[in-house]
């Protein structure tokens, strides 16, 4: 009796799992849409990658600018003599340190200059026997000042070279004689010396930019020797130097 009842136990319970596996076979067949839904959705769009080319210089091509060696550009010189033109170019050897070489052009006077009288039909200047011209070219090293603590756009820097300077004498009135501007320097006298110069200034502005604005406070020393070089009768220039305001702008490369 107890092998039959348990024969009868073992039919119903396959009947049961198959009944259970044939349910579970069905309800996949309904299912999968909606197990789609849930599990996974609709597929995402592609990821989109743009790139963008900046507006305004990055980091790397300001410092590239901002440590330009070299510079170029135009003096504008001011003196108790009148005012002057001249140019500069520099290269940056070392972070602070910079090799230079500027000249100009500006008359030399050592005293105010007036046309007070006249000689026939022409105004001149009473006493006056020479024009003078200088020419100072100056070959220096500029160190920059207070790199560590002050901002790049203000630049105080100190300089000082040597100065070769070219001095050209042209006849203003001889023997009662007055000489035209230009055609006084058919009759010129020039002169050779050398002198010092010494400088303090600062640039300004920002260095990335690429353009170089200063200014300096400039002094020459250049003795002429012997008796001086006469522009007015009796006042002998012995020294060709003095001190000139220099305006600049550049550029920097």
């Amino acid at each position: 009796m107890n092998q039959m009842e348990n024969q009868k136990k073992n039919k119903v319970q396959s009947s049961l799992v198959m009944v259970a596996i044939f349910a579970l076979t069905v309800g996949l067949g309904f299912c999968p849409p909606l197990l789609a839904q849930v599990t996974g959705g609709d597929a995402p769009p592609p990821d989109s990658v743009m790139i963008f080319t900046p507006a305004v210089p990055l980091l790397t091509d300001y410092l590239a600018i901002s440590n330009a060696k070299n510079g170029f550009g135009l003096d504008l010189l001011f003196s108790a003599s009148g005012w002057g033109a001249g140019a500069f170019i520099h290269r940056k050897i070392a972070s602070n340190t910079t090799l230079f070489l500027n000249t100009g052009i500006s008359g030399r006077r050592n005293t105010d200059e007036f046309e007070n009288v006249w000689l026939g039909q022409i105004p001149v200047v009473a006493g006056k026997v020479n024009r003078l011209f200088m020419i100072p070219t100056t070959v220096g090293v500029q160190y920059r000042l207070f790199s560590g603590t002050l901002q790049e756009s203000f630049r105080p820097y100190v300089s000082a070279g040597v100065t070769p300077t070219y001095i050209l004498s042209t006849p203003y009135i001889r023997g009662g004689q007055y000489y035209e501007f230009f055609n006084s320097f058919g009759y010129g006298t020039s002169y050779l010396r050398v002198g010092a110069a010494f400088g303090v200034g600062a640039m300004f502005g920002d260095p990335a930019s690429g353009s170089l604005v200063g200014v300096q406070l400039r002094y020459y020393t250049i003795p002429f020797g012997g008796d001086g070089l006469e522009s007015m009768k009796g006042s002998p220039i012995k020294n060709f130097g003095g001190v000139f305001i220099t305006l600049s702008v550049g550029s920097s490369y």
